[in-house]
């Protein structure tokens, strides 16, 4: 007869200490570690065992093979029974799953519990077993069996209401900022989302805004400044709204990766139709796409200082090429255009910015170039091209972010880089050649003035709209040659070139 059978068939006086732990609690069901301490300490009481400081977990966690965290007091368990520091005579659970679902586990533990003497209280069963006794041993061992079973079945149909939600475009996860949570009756289960009246005009105002082409940068100034914080009460930083900016959910559809894909090469998820209400238009949402998917919104640091001039990066110097900066002139004060390079040429500001913007509106408000530029952008070439330039992106990140551990892993990842940076390249080409710039659909968006939307546009927006038109294959390059007459004015548009495409 073992030590632990001798003391408990003696009736003598025990002592257990618990290992309380509770899983997430979706049904309502499940034993808080309050109310399995008052059971334990009833059944306790009823077969003479005195109990000690208990084993506790300070949140909800899962005791599955599927869980990925740690259970700190399970271990501390394990630890203690393994250098003999467990310090009573019975270990006592509420029932048998609340120790382990796993059968590895559960028969580590069972084994150092023999080899320590020590019992085993299960209070829903209201008895005590010996885990050094083979009948005792084989009725634990099959609730362990019994218990990763069950735990089995709940994963696959957790897996298959999930696939089920998803088809049917269902909410899910944690409710995105600018929606409210939509609960059934019984408060058992989320129905759907609504926008939020508070939040949700934020959301649209971010789109809105940066397809008018304003910066995060302005926006998340322009937000603090007016107190607009996020769920912590904190400012939005640039990189927080652009991620709001890429999120489907806001244009109502739900965007769907089984678990098994996740972290796969080339998978991406499906945007499913969702059953809430969008915040922002499907096409202005598309129309923000195209515009963070263009290159100069790629990963680039944003210049220091703001943007003063729509023309410095776009207008050239005839005689040496270089760019054109902005001075104040010494004889009158008025800016000038002077090369930055050689100070080959200089020329009053006003009179080239006033021709540039009449040739620039004037291109803009033709009903031709508004119907070809529109009808780039909604072709399903372009949407395709799109979408596997996405991709691409998705997976250079994942390349340049891996830490490679030996040398062979480090040149392998840098012909990975290499490769998929060429392809890069190739898909923004060739979106650029499909797409209507997201910037210029927005300047001569039908049924507004041209003028009226060029100067109201911020200074940003109008210089990005003129890199793109001062193009040889559109308006034209423009470059500033030097005066025919050094001493005296010449009017700008004898001295301004167009440089078209042959």
């Amino acid at each position: 007869m073992t030590t632990a059978t001798f003391l408990q068939t003696a009736k003598l006086l025990l002592t257990g200490r618990e290992y309380l732990r509770v899983s997430q609690d979706r049904s309502g069901r499940m034993k808080s570690p309050g109310q399995q301490h008052e059971e334990n300490q009833a059944s306790a009481d009823r077969h003479g065992i005195t109990l000690l400081e208990p084993y506790a977990e300070s949140k909800a966690v899962s005791a599955s093979r599927y869980s990925t965290d740690t259970r700190d007091d399970f271990e501390r368990l394990i630890s203690d029974l393994r250098t003999d520091r467990f310090g009573a005579d019975v270990l006592v659970l509420w029932e048998s799953s609340r120790g382990s679902r796993r059968v590895g586990e559960w028969v580590t533990m069972l084994d150092l519990l023999e080899d320590r003497g020590k019992l085993v209280h299960v209070t829903t069963h209201g008895r005590t077993y010996d885990p050094a006794n083979p009948r005792d041993r084989r009725t634990l061992l099959e609730d362990a069996v019994d218990s990763e079973f069950e735990s089995a079945k709940t994963r696959g149909r957790i897996k298959r209401d999930m696939k089920a939600s998803a088809a049917a475009g269902r909410p899910h996860g944690v409710c995105p900022y600018g929606y409210l949570p939509v609960y059934f009756s019984d408060r058992r289960g989320l129905d759907t989302w609504k926008p939020d009246p508070v939040r949700a005009p934020i959301i649209f105002e971010l789109f809105d805004r940066l397809r008018k082409g304003h910066s995060f940068r302005a926006i998340a100034k322009d937000y603090e400044a007016r107190g607009i914080t996020n769920r912590k009460g904190k400012p939005f930083t640039q990189q927080h709204l652009r991620t709001m900016a890429t999120k489907a959910v806001y244009a109502g559809y739900r965007a769907y990766l089984p678990k098994e894909l996740k972290g796969t090469k080339g998978a991406k998820p499906e945007l499913i139709e969702g059953t809430w209400e969008p915040i922002v238009p499907r096409d202005l949402f598309w129309d923000v796409q195209r515009i963070l998917s263009e290159p100069k919104h790629q990963n680039k640091a944003p210049r220091p200082g703001r943007v003063l001039h729509e023309y410095t990066t776009t207008v050239r110097c005839d005689v040496c090429g270089g760019p054109i900066g902005v001075v104040n002139s010494t004889k009158s004060g008025e800016p000038e255009y002077k090369c930055q390079i050689n100070s080959c040429v200089r020329i009053l500001k006003a009179g080239v910015d006033e021709i540039i913007t009449d040739a620039i509106l004037t291109y803009l408000a033709r009903p031709d170039v508004y119907e070809a530029l529109t009808a780039r952008s909604a072709s399903v070439e372009a949407e395709t091209a799109q979408a596997e330039l996405a991709r691409l992106r998705a997976e250079l990140d994942k390349a340049t972010s891996e830490t490679p551990a030996t040398v062979a892993e480090a040149r392998m990842f840098a012909r990975l880089v290499e490769d998929l940076t060429a392809k890069v390249t190739d898909a923004e080409k060739l979106v650029r050649e499909l797409t209507a710039p997201g910037d210029l659909v927005a300047l001569i968006e039908p049924g507004a003035d041209v003028a009226k939307r060029w100067k109201a546009a911020p200074v940003s927006a109008r210089r990005k709209a003129a890199a793109i038109l001062l193009a040889p294959e559109h308006l034209g390059e423009v470059r500033i040659t030097r005066s025919p007459l050094p001493r005296r004015r010449v009017p700008a548009d004898e001295r301004m070139v167009w440089r078209h495409a042959e």
